[in-house]
């Protein structure tokens, strides 16, 4: 039976793994295990590149960071990684390391793969879904049927290559940018030239929060500003003002992706999208296998837990306010910070991405709410022309396309520009 492992404590499963196209060290999964029959195994699941695959047991702790030297740690061979196979098995906690046998070149197209985890004496499993390369790419291609072999609106034309990673300010990544109360100073919540955005380093990083779109009247305070993960500004200087004006006039001006890349659309980018049209959207193409109307929820292609990309699985796994075992937070480095996800799948090549659930900013209340879940915007006007079409992925069965004040502070990511 197709079954995530459940929460323990608070602690999620795994549910994927990441490399960059110049890695190939370890990942380590560690996963609780309450089922009564506590043996269980792992398993590369065939295909084209699966011998590349190795699988070993992990002896270290469940919980807590590890002791590295550094990030860089990651791009060398570790001997333990070396010794594996294709197939582990183990009694107790889920706790093993997943290393590639060689790299790719930087531009050449990601690959994916799964490992199948075996549980309660074999008579459960879950997937990782595993990924060797930061080039964009499809999740769903141009062409690909939904989940009952029919076409979809356009025949998926709209589908998009996706960034594996969220945007941010330079000097946010950077650290030297630090947050604070006052949302117009640029040493806490930096402005950024056009196309001015850079992407953070790791897929579950939350890069920085974003408005929809600024009125032309606020576009010399406001436009292109990126505000801090997770110390952002008060209500008393963030910007309100909700006037009457679309992507495209605006996008010109305010368009803060890198050259090469855009914001996706979900409809319309020039008048209200009142029913949440598939047709003409590249968000709902793009990222379900069923894609639906509106704000109806899907979850036929996705998946929730913690990702394994080098950075978020070397951390301790903390508590929010709100949500609980949701984040990494590197105490020195707090603009890393990293986020459990919403990982998204195409059942035709095993193709996937993640999303972050790095929470919102509400311009009425001061704090990043509903931490854990994800909003990430696209350039689309909502049902009105004061709201803006976003992509809505929660924690407790819930992925849609919807819509909300676009005043609100959400994450960014971008789409190729083609």
């Amino acid at each position: 039976t197709l079954t995530q492992i459940p929460a323990v404590d608070d602690y999620e499963t795994y549910v994927g793994a990441f490399w960059r196209a110049s890695q190939k060290g370890e990942r380590i999964i560690r996963i609780a295990n309450s089922s009564a029959n506590r043996n269980w195994n792992a398993e590369v699941f065939p295909c084209n590149w699966s011998s590349e695959i190795l699988l070993q047991n992990y002896s270290g702790a469940l919980r807590g960071d590890l002791d590295i030297p550094s990030d860089k740690y990651y791009n060398i061979d570790t001997p333990e990684v070396s010794r594996g196979s294709q197939r582990i098995s183990g009694s107790g906690d889920i706790k093993f390391r997943i290393g590639l046998k060689s790299t790719i070149a930087k531009n050449d197209a990601p690959r994916y793969a799964r490992v199948v985890i075996q549980y309660d004496n074999n008579t459960k499993h879950q997937y990782l879904y595993l990924r060797q390369g930061e080039e964009p790419d499809y999740l769903m291609r141009p062409g690909d049927k939904d989940g009952s072999e029919k076409a979809v609106a356009d025949n998926r034309s709209y589908a998009r290559k996706w960034a594996v990673y969220n945007l941010t300010a330079p000097t946010l990544k950077d650290g030297t940018a630090k947050g604070g109360t006052n949302a117009l100073d640029n040493s806490q919540h930096p402005q950024v030239d056009y196309r001015g955005a850079v992407f953070v380093d790791y897929p579950t990083q939350a890069g920085a929060h974003w408005q929809h779109m600024v009125a032309s009247v606020d576009e010399t305070k406001y436009a292109r500003r990126a505000y801090h993960p997770v110390n952002p500004p008060d209500g008393s200087s963030w910007n309100s003002n909700r006037d009457i004006e679309y992507w495209e006039t605006l996008r010109s001006t305010q368009e803060v992706s890198p050259p090469g890349f855009r914001r996706p659309s979900d409809g319309s980018i020039s008048e209200p999208n009142p029913i949440g049209l598939i047709s003409g959207s590249e968000t709902r193409q793009s990222l379900w296998l069923n894609p639906q109307t509106y704000i109806t929820s899907n979850l036929d292609n996705s998946v929730w837990g913690y990702y394994a990309d080098g950075f978020f699985d070397r951390r301790e796994i903390l508590d929010t306010s709100t949500s609980k075992r949701s984040r990494v937070l590197p105490i020195a480095s707090p603009h890393k910070v990293a986020y459990i996800c919403r990982l998204l799948y195409n059942k035709y090549n095993n193709a996937s991405i993640v999303f972050p659930g790095s929470g919102q900013i509400e311009w009425q209340v001061a704090g990043i709410h509903s931490i854990g879940d994800g909003f990430f915007w696209s350039c689309s006007a909502g049902s009105s022309p004061v709201t803006g079409m976003y992509i809505r992925l929660f924690r407790d069965l819930h992925i849609m396309a919807d819509y909300g004040n676009r005043t609100h502070g959400l994450a960014l990511r971008s789409i190729v520009d083609e």
